[in-house]
Parts: C-alpha cells; sequence; structure tokens
C-alpha cells in the first residue's frame, strides 16, 4: 500500500494534500484559476516554490510551443540550477534545461499583462503576499484533462512519481498553449 501512495502521490501527505484539493474543485473553490486560454501576445510566467522541478520544465516546453515564456520559484535563492532529474526528463522530452538559473519572485521583473501559472492552490496566497494583486493566475492542473489544481513538488519523490509529476507539467503547458 505505501508503495502505492508513493509512485502515485508522491507521499501520504502529498495524497491528503491531492485528495483535500480536488474536492475542493469539485465544489468549485479553484474555478476563478481557470481563466481562458492568454493569446499569444502574453507571456506565460510559471511559477512554483524552488523553481527547479516543475516551473523550468514547463517555461521550456511552453517555449518549444513558439510561446513567450519565464519562470520563478517562491521560496528558492538565485542562481542554481535545474534538478537533474528534471534536466535529464526534459532531455527526453527533446527539451534542455541546461541554461536555467533560479530567480526568486522577488528578484523577477513581472510584467503588467503576464499570464500568471502557479504548480499548486497554496502558491496563489503566497504569490500574492510577496507579488500583490495585480496579476491575474491561473492553476496549472486545471488545465490537464483530468482536471485537479494540484500539481505535487516532485523534489523529494521517488523516480515514479517524479516523472508523473513533470507530464502533468507538460499536459498542463499544452492546455494552456492548445
Amino acid at each position: 500500500m505505501n508503495r502505492l501512495v508513493y509512485e502515485r502521490f508522491g507521499s501520504r501527505q502529498g495524497f491528503v494534500r491531492f485528495f483535500a484539493y480536488w474536492c475542493l474543485a469539485q465544489i468549485g473553490v479553484y474555478r476563478q484559476f481557470t481563466p481562458a486560454r492568454p493569446d499569444h501576445s502574453r507571456r506565460l510566467v510559471f511559477i512554483c516554490s524552488g523553481n527547479i522541478c516543475r516551473s523550468p520544465l514547463a517555461e521550456a516546453y511552453a517555449r518549444s510551443l513558439g510561446r513567450d515564456a519565464a519562470s520563478c520559484g517562491l521560496n528558492c535563492g538565485d542562481g542554481f540550477p535545474a534538478d537533474p532529474r528534471a534536466r535529464e526528463y526534459a532531455q527526453s522530452q527533446g527539451l534542455t534545461l541546461d541554461g536555467h538559473t533560479t530567480v526568486n519572485v522577488h528578484d523577477f521583473s513581472f510584467r503588467d499583462d503576464d499570464f500568471i501559472v502557479v504548480m499548486e492552490p497554496s502558491h496563489i496566497a503566497s504569490f500574492r503576499a510577496k507579488v500583490g494583486h495585480q496579476h491575474s493566475i491561473a492553476l496549472a492542473g486545471n488545465y490537464c484533462k483530468s482536471r485537479n489544481p494540484y500539481i505535487h513538488d516532485p523534489y523529494n519523490c521517488c523516480d515514479e512519481f517524479f516523472v508523473h509529476c513533470e507530464q502533468r507539467v507538460m499536459e498542463s503547458v499544452r492546455g494552456i498553449c492548445g
């Protein structure tokens, strides 16, 4: 049972978060964080916690689809490379994260018309506390075929779940860029 939980949800806490956010999504709590797809003139800014796994992959994939994209992290230092597993996964998808370095939201230059995409509901309040309320925010997981507003941080997870999370990130970017 534990192996199934770790491979599908990353941890017991990940399962609880997934289920709780899924329930809240079912009653419409996160509906406002699924705005219409942005037009091609808007820059997509992907935000996660550390800017080493989810958001750099989203940025690289969106760029490969011809979109202006950037990424940053809510709880990171500046100048660190992407996670080695994220670089490996990106390479398996024909992408590269080799030039990526982390940027904290405090050091990122936002534009007025940026389309902000966060990876989990807790990022909404954190982003607003650190950056403000002037930007509209979208939840990446709401653009996946099987919608769930929560894309777990795979950093400390097993390899199988790491790949699962990165696949969800790519699926969300396809949904946004659709």
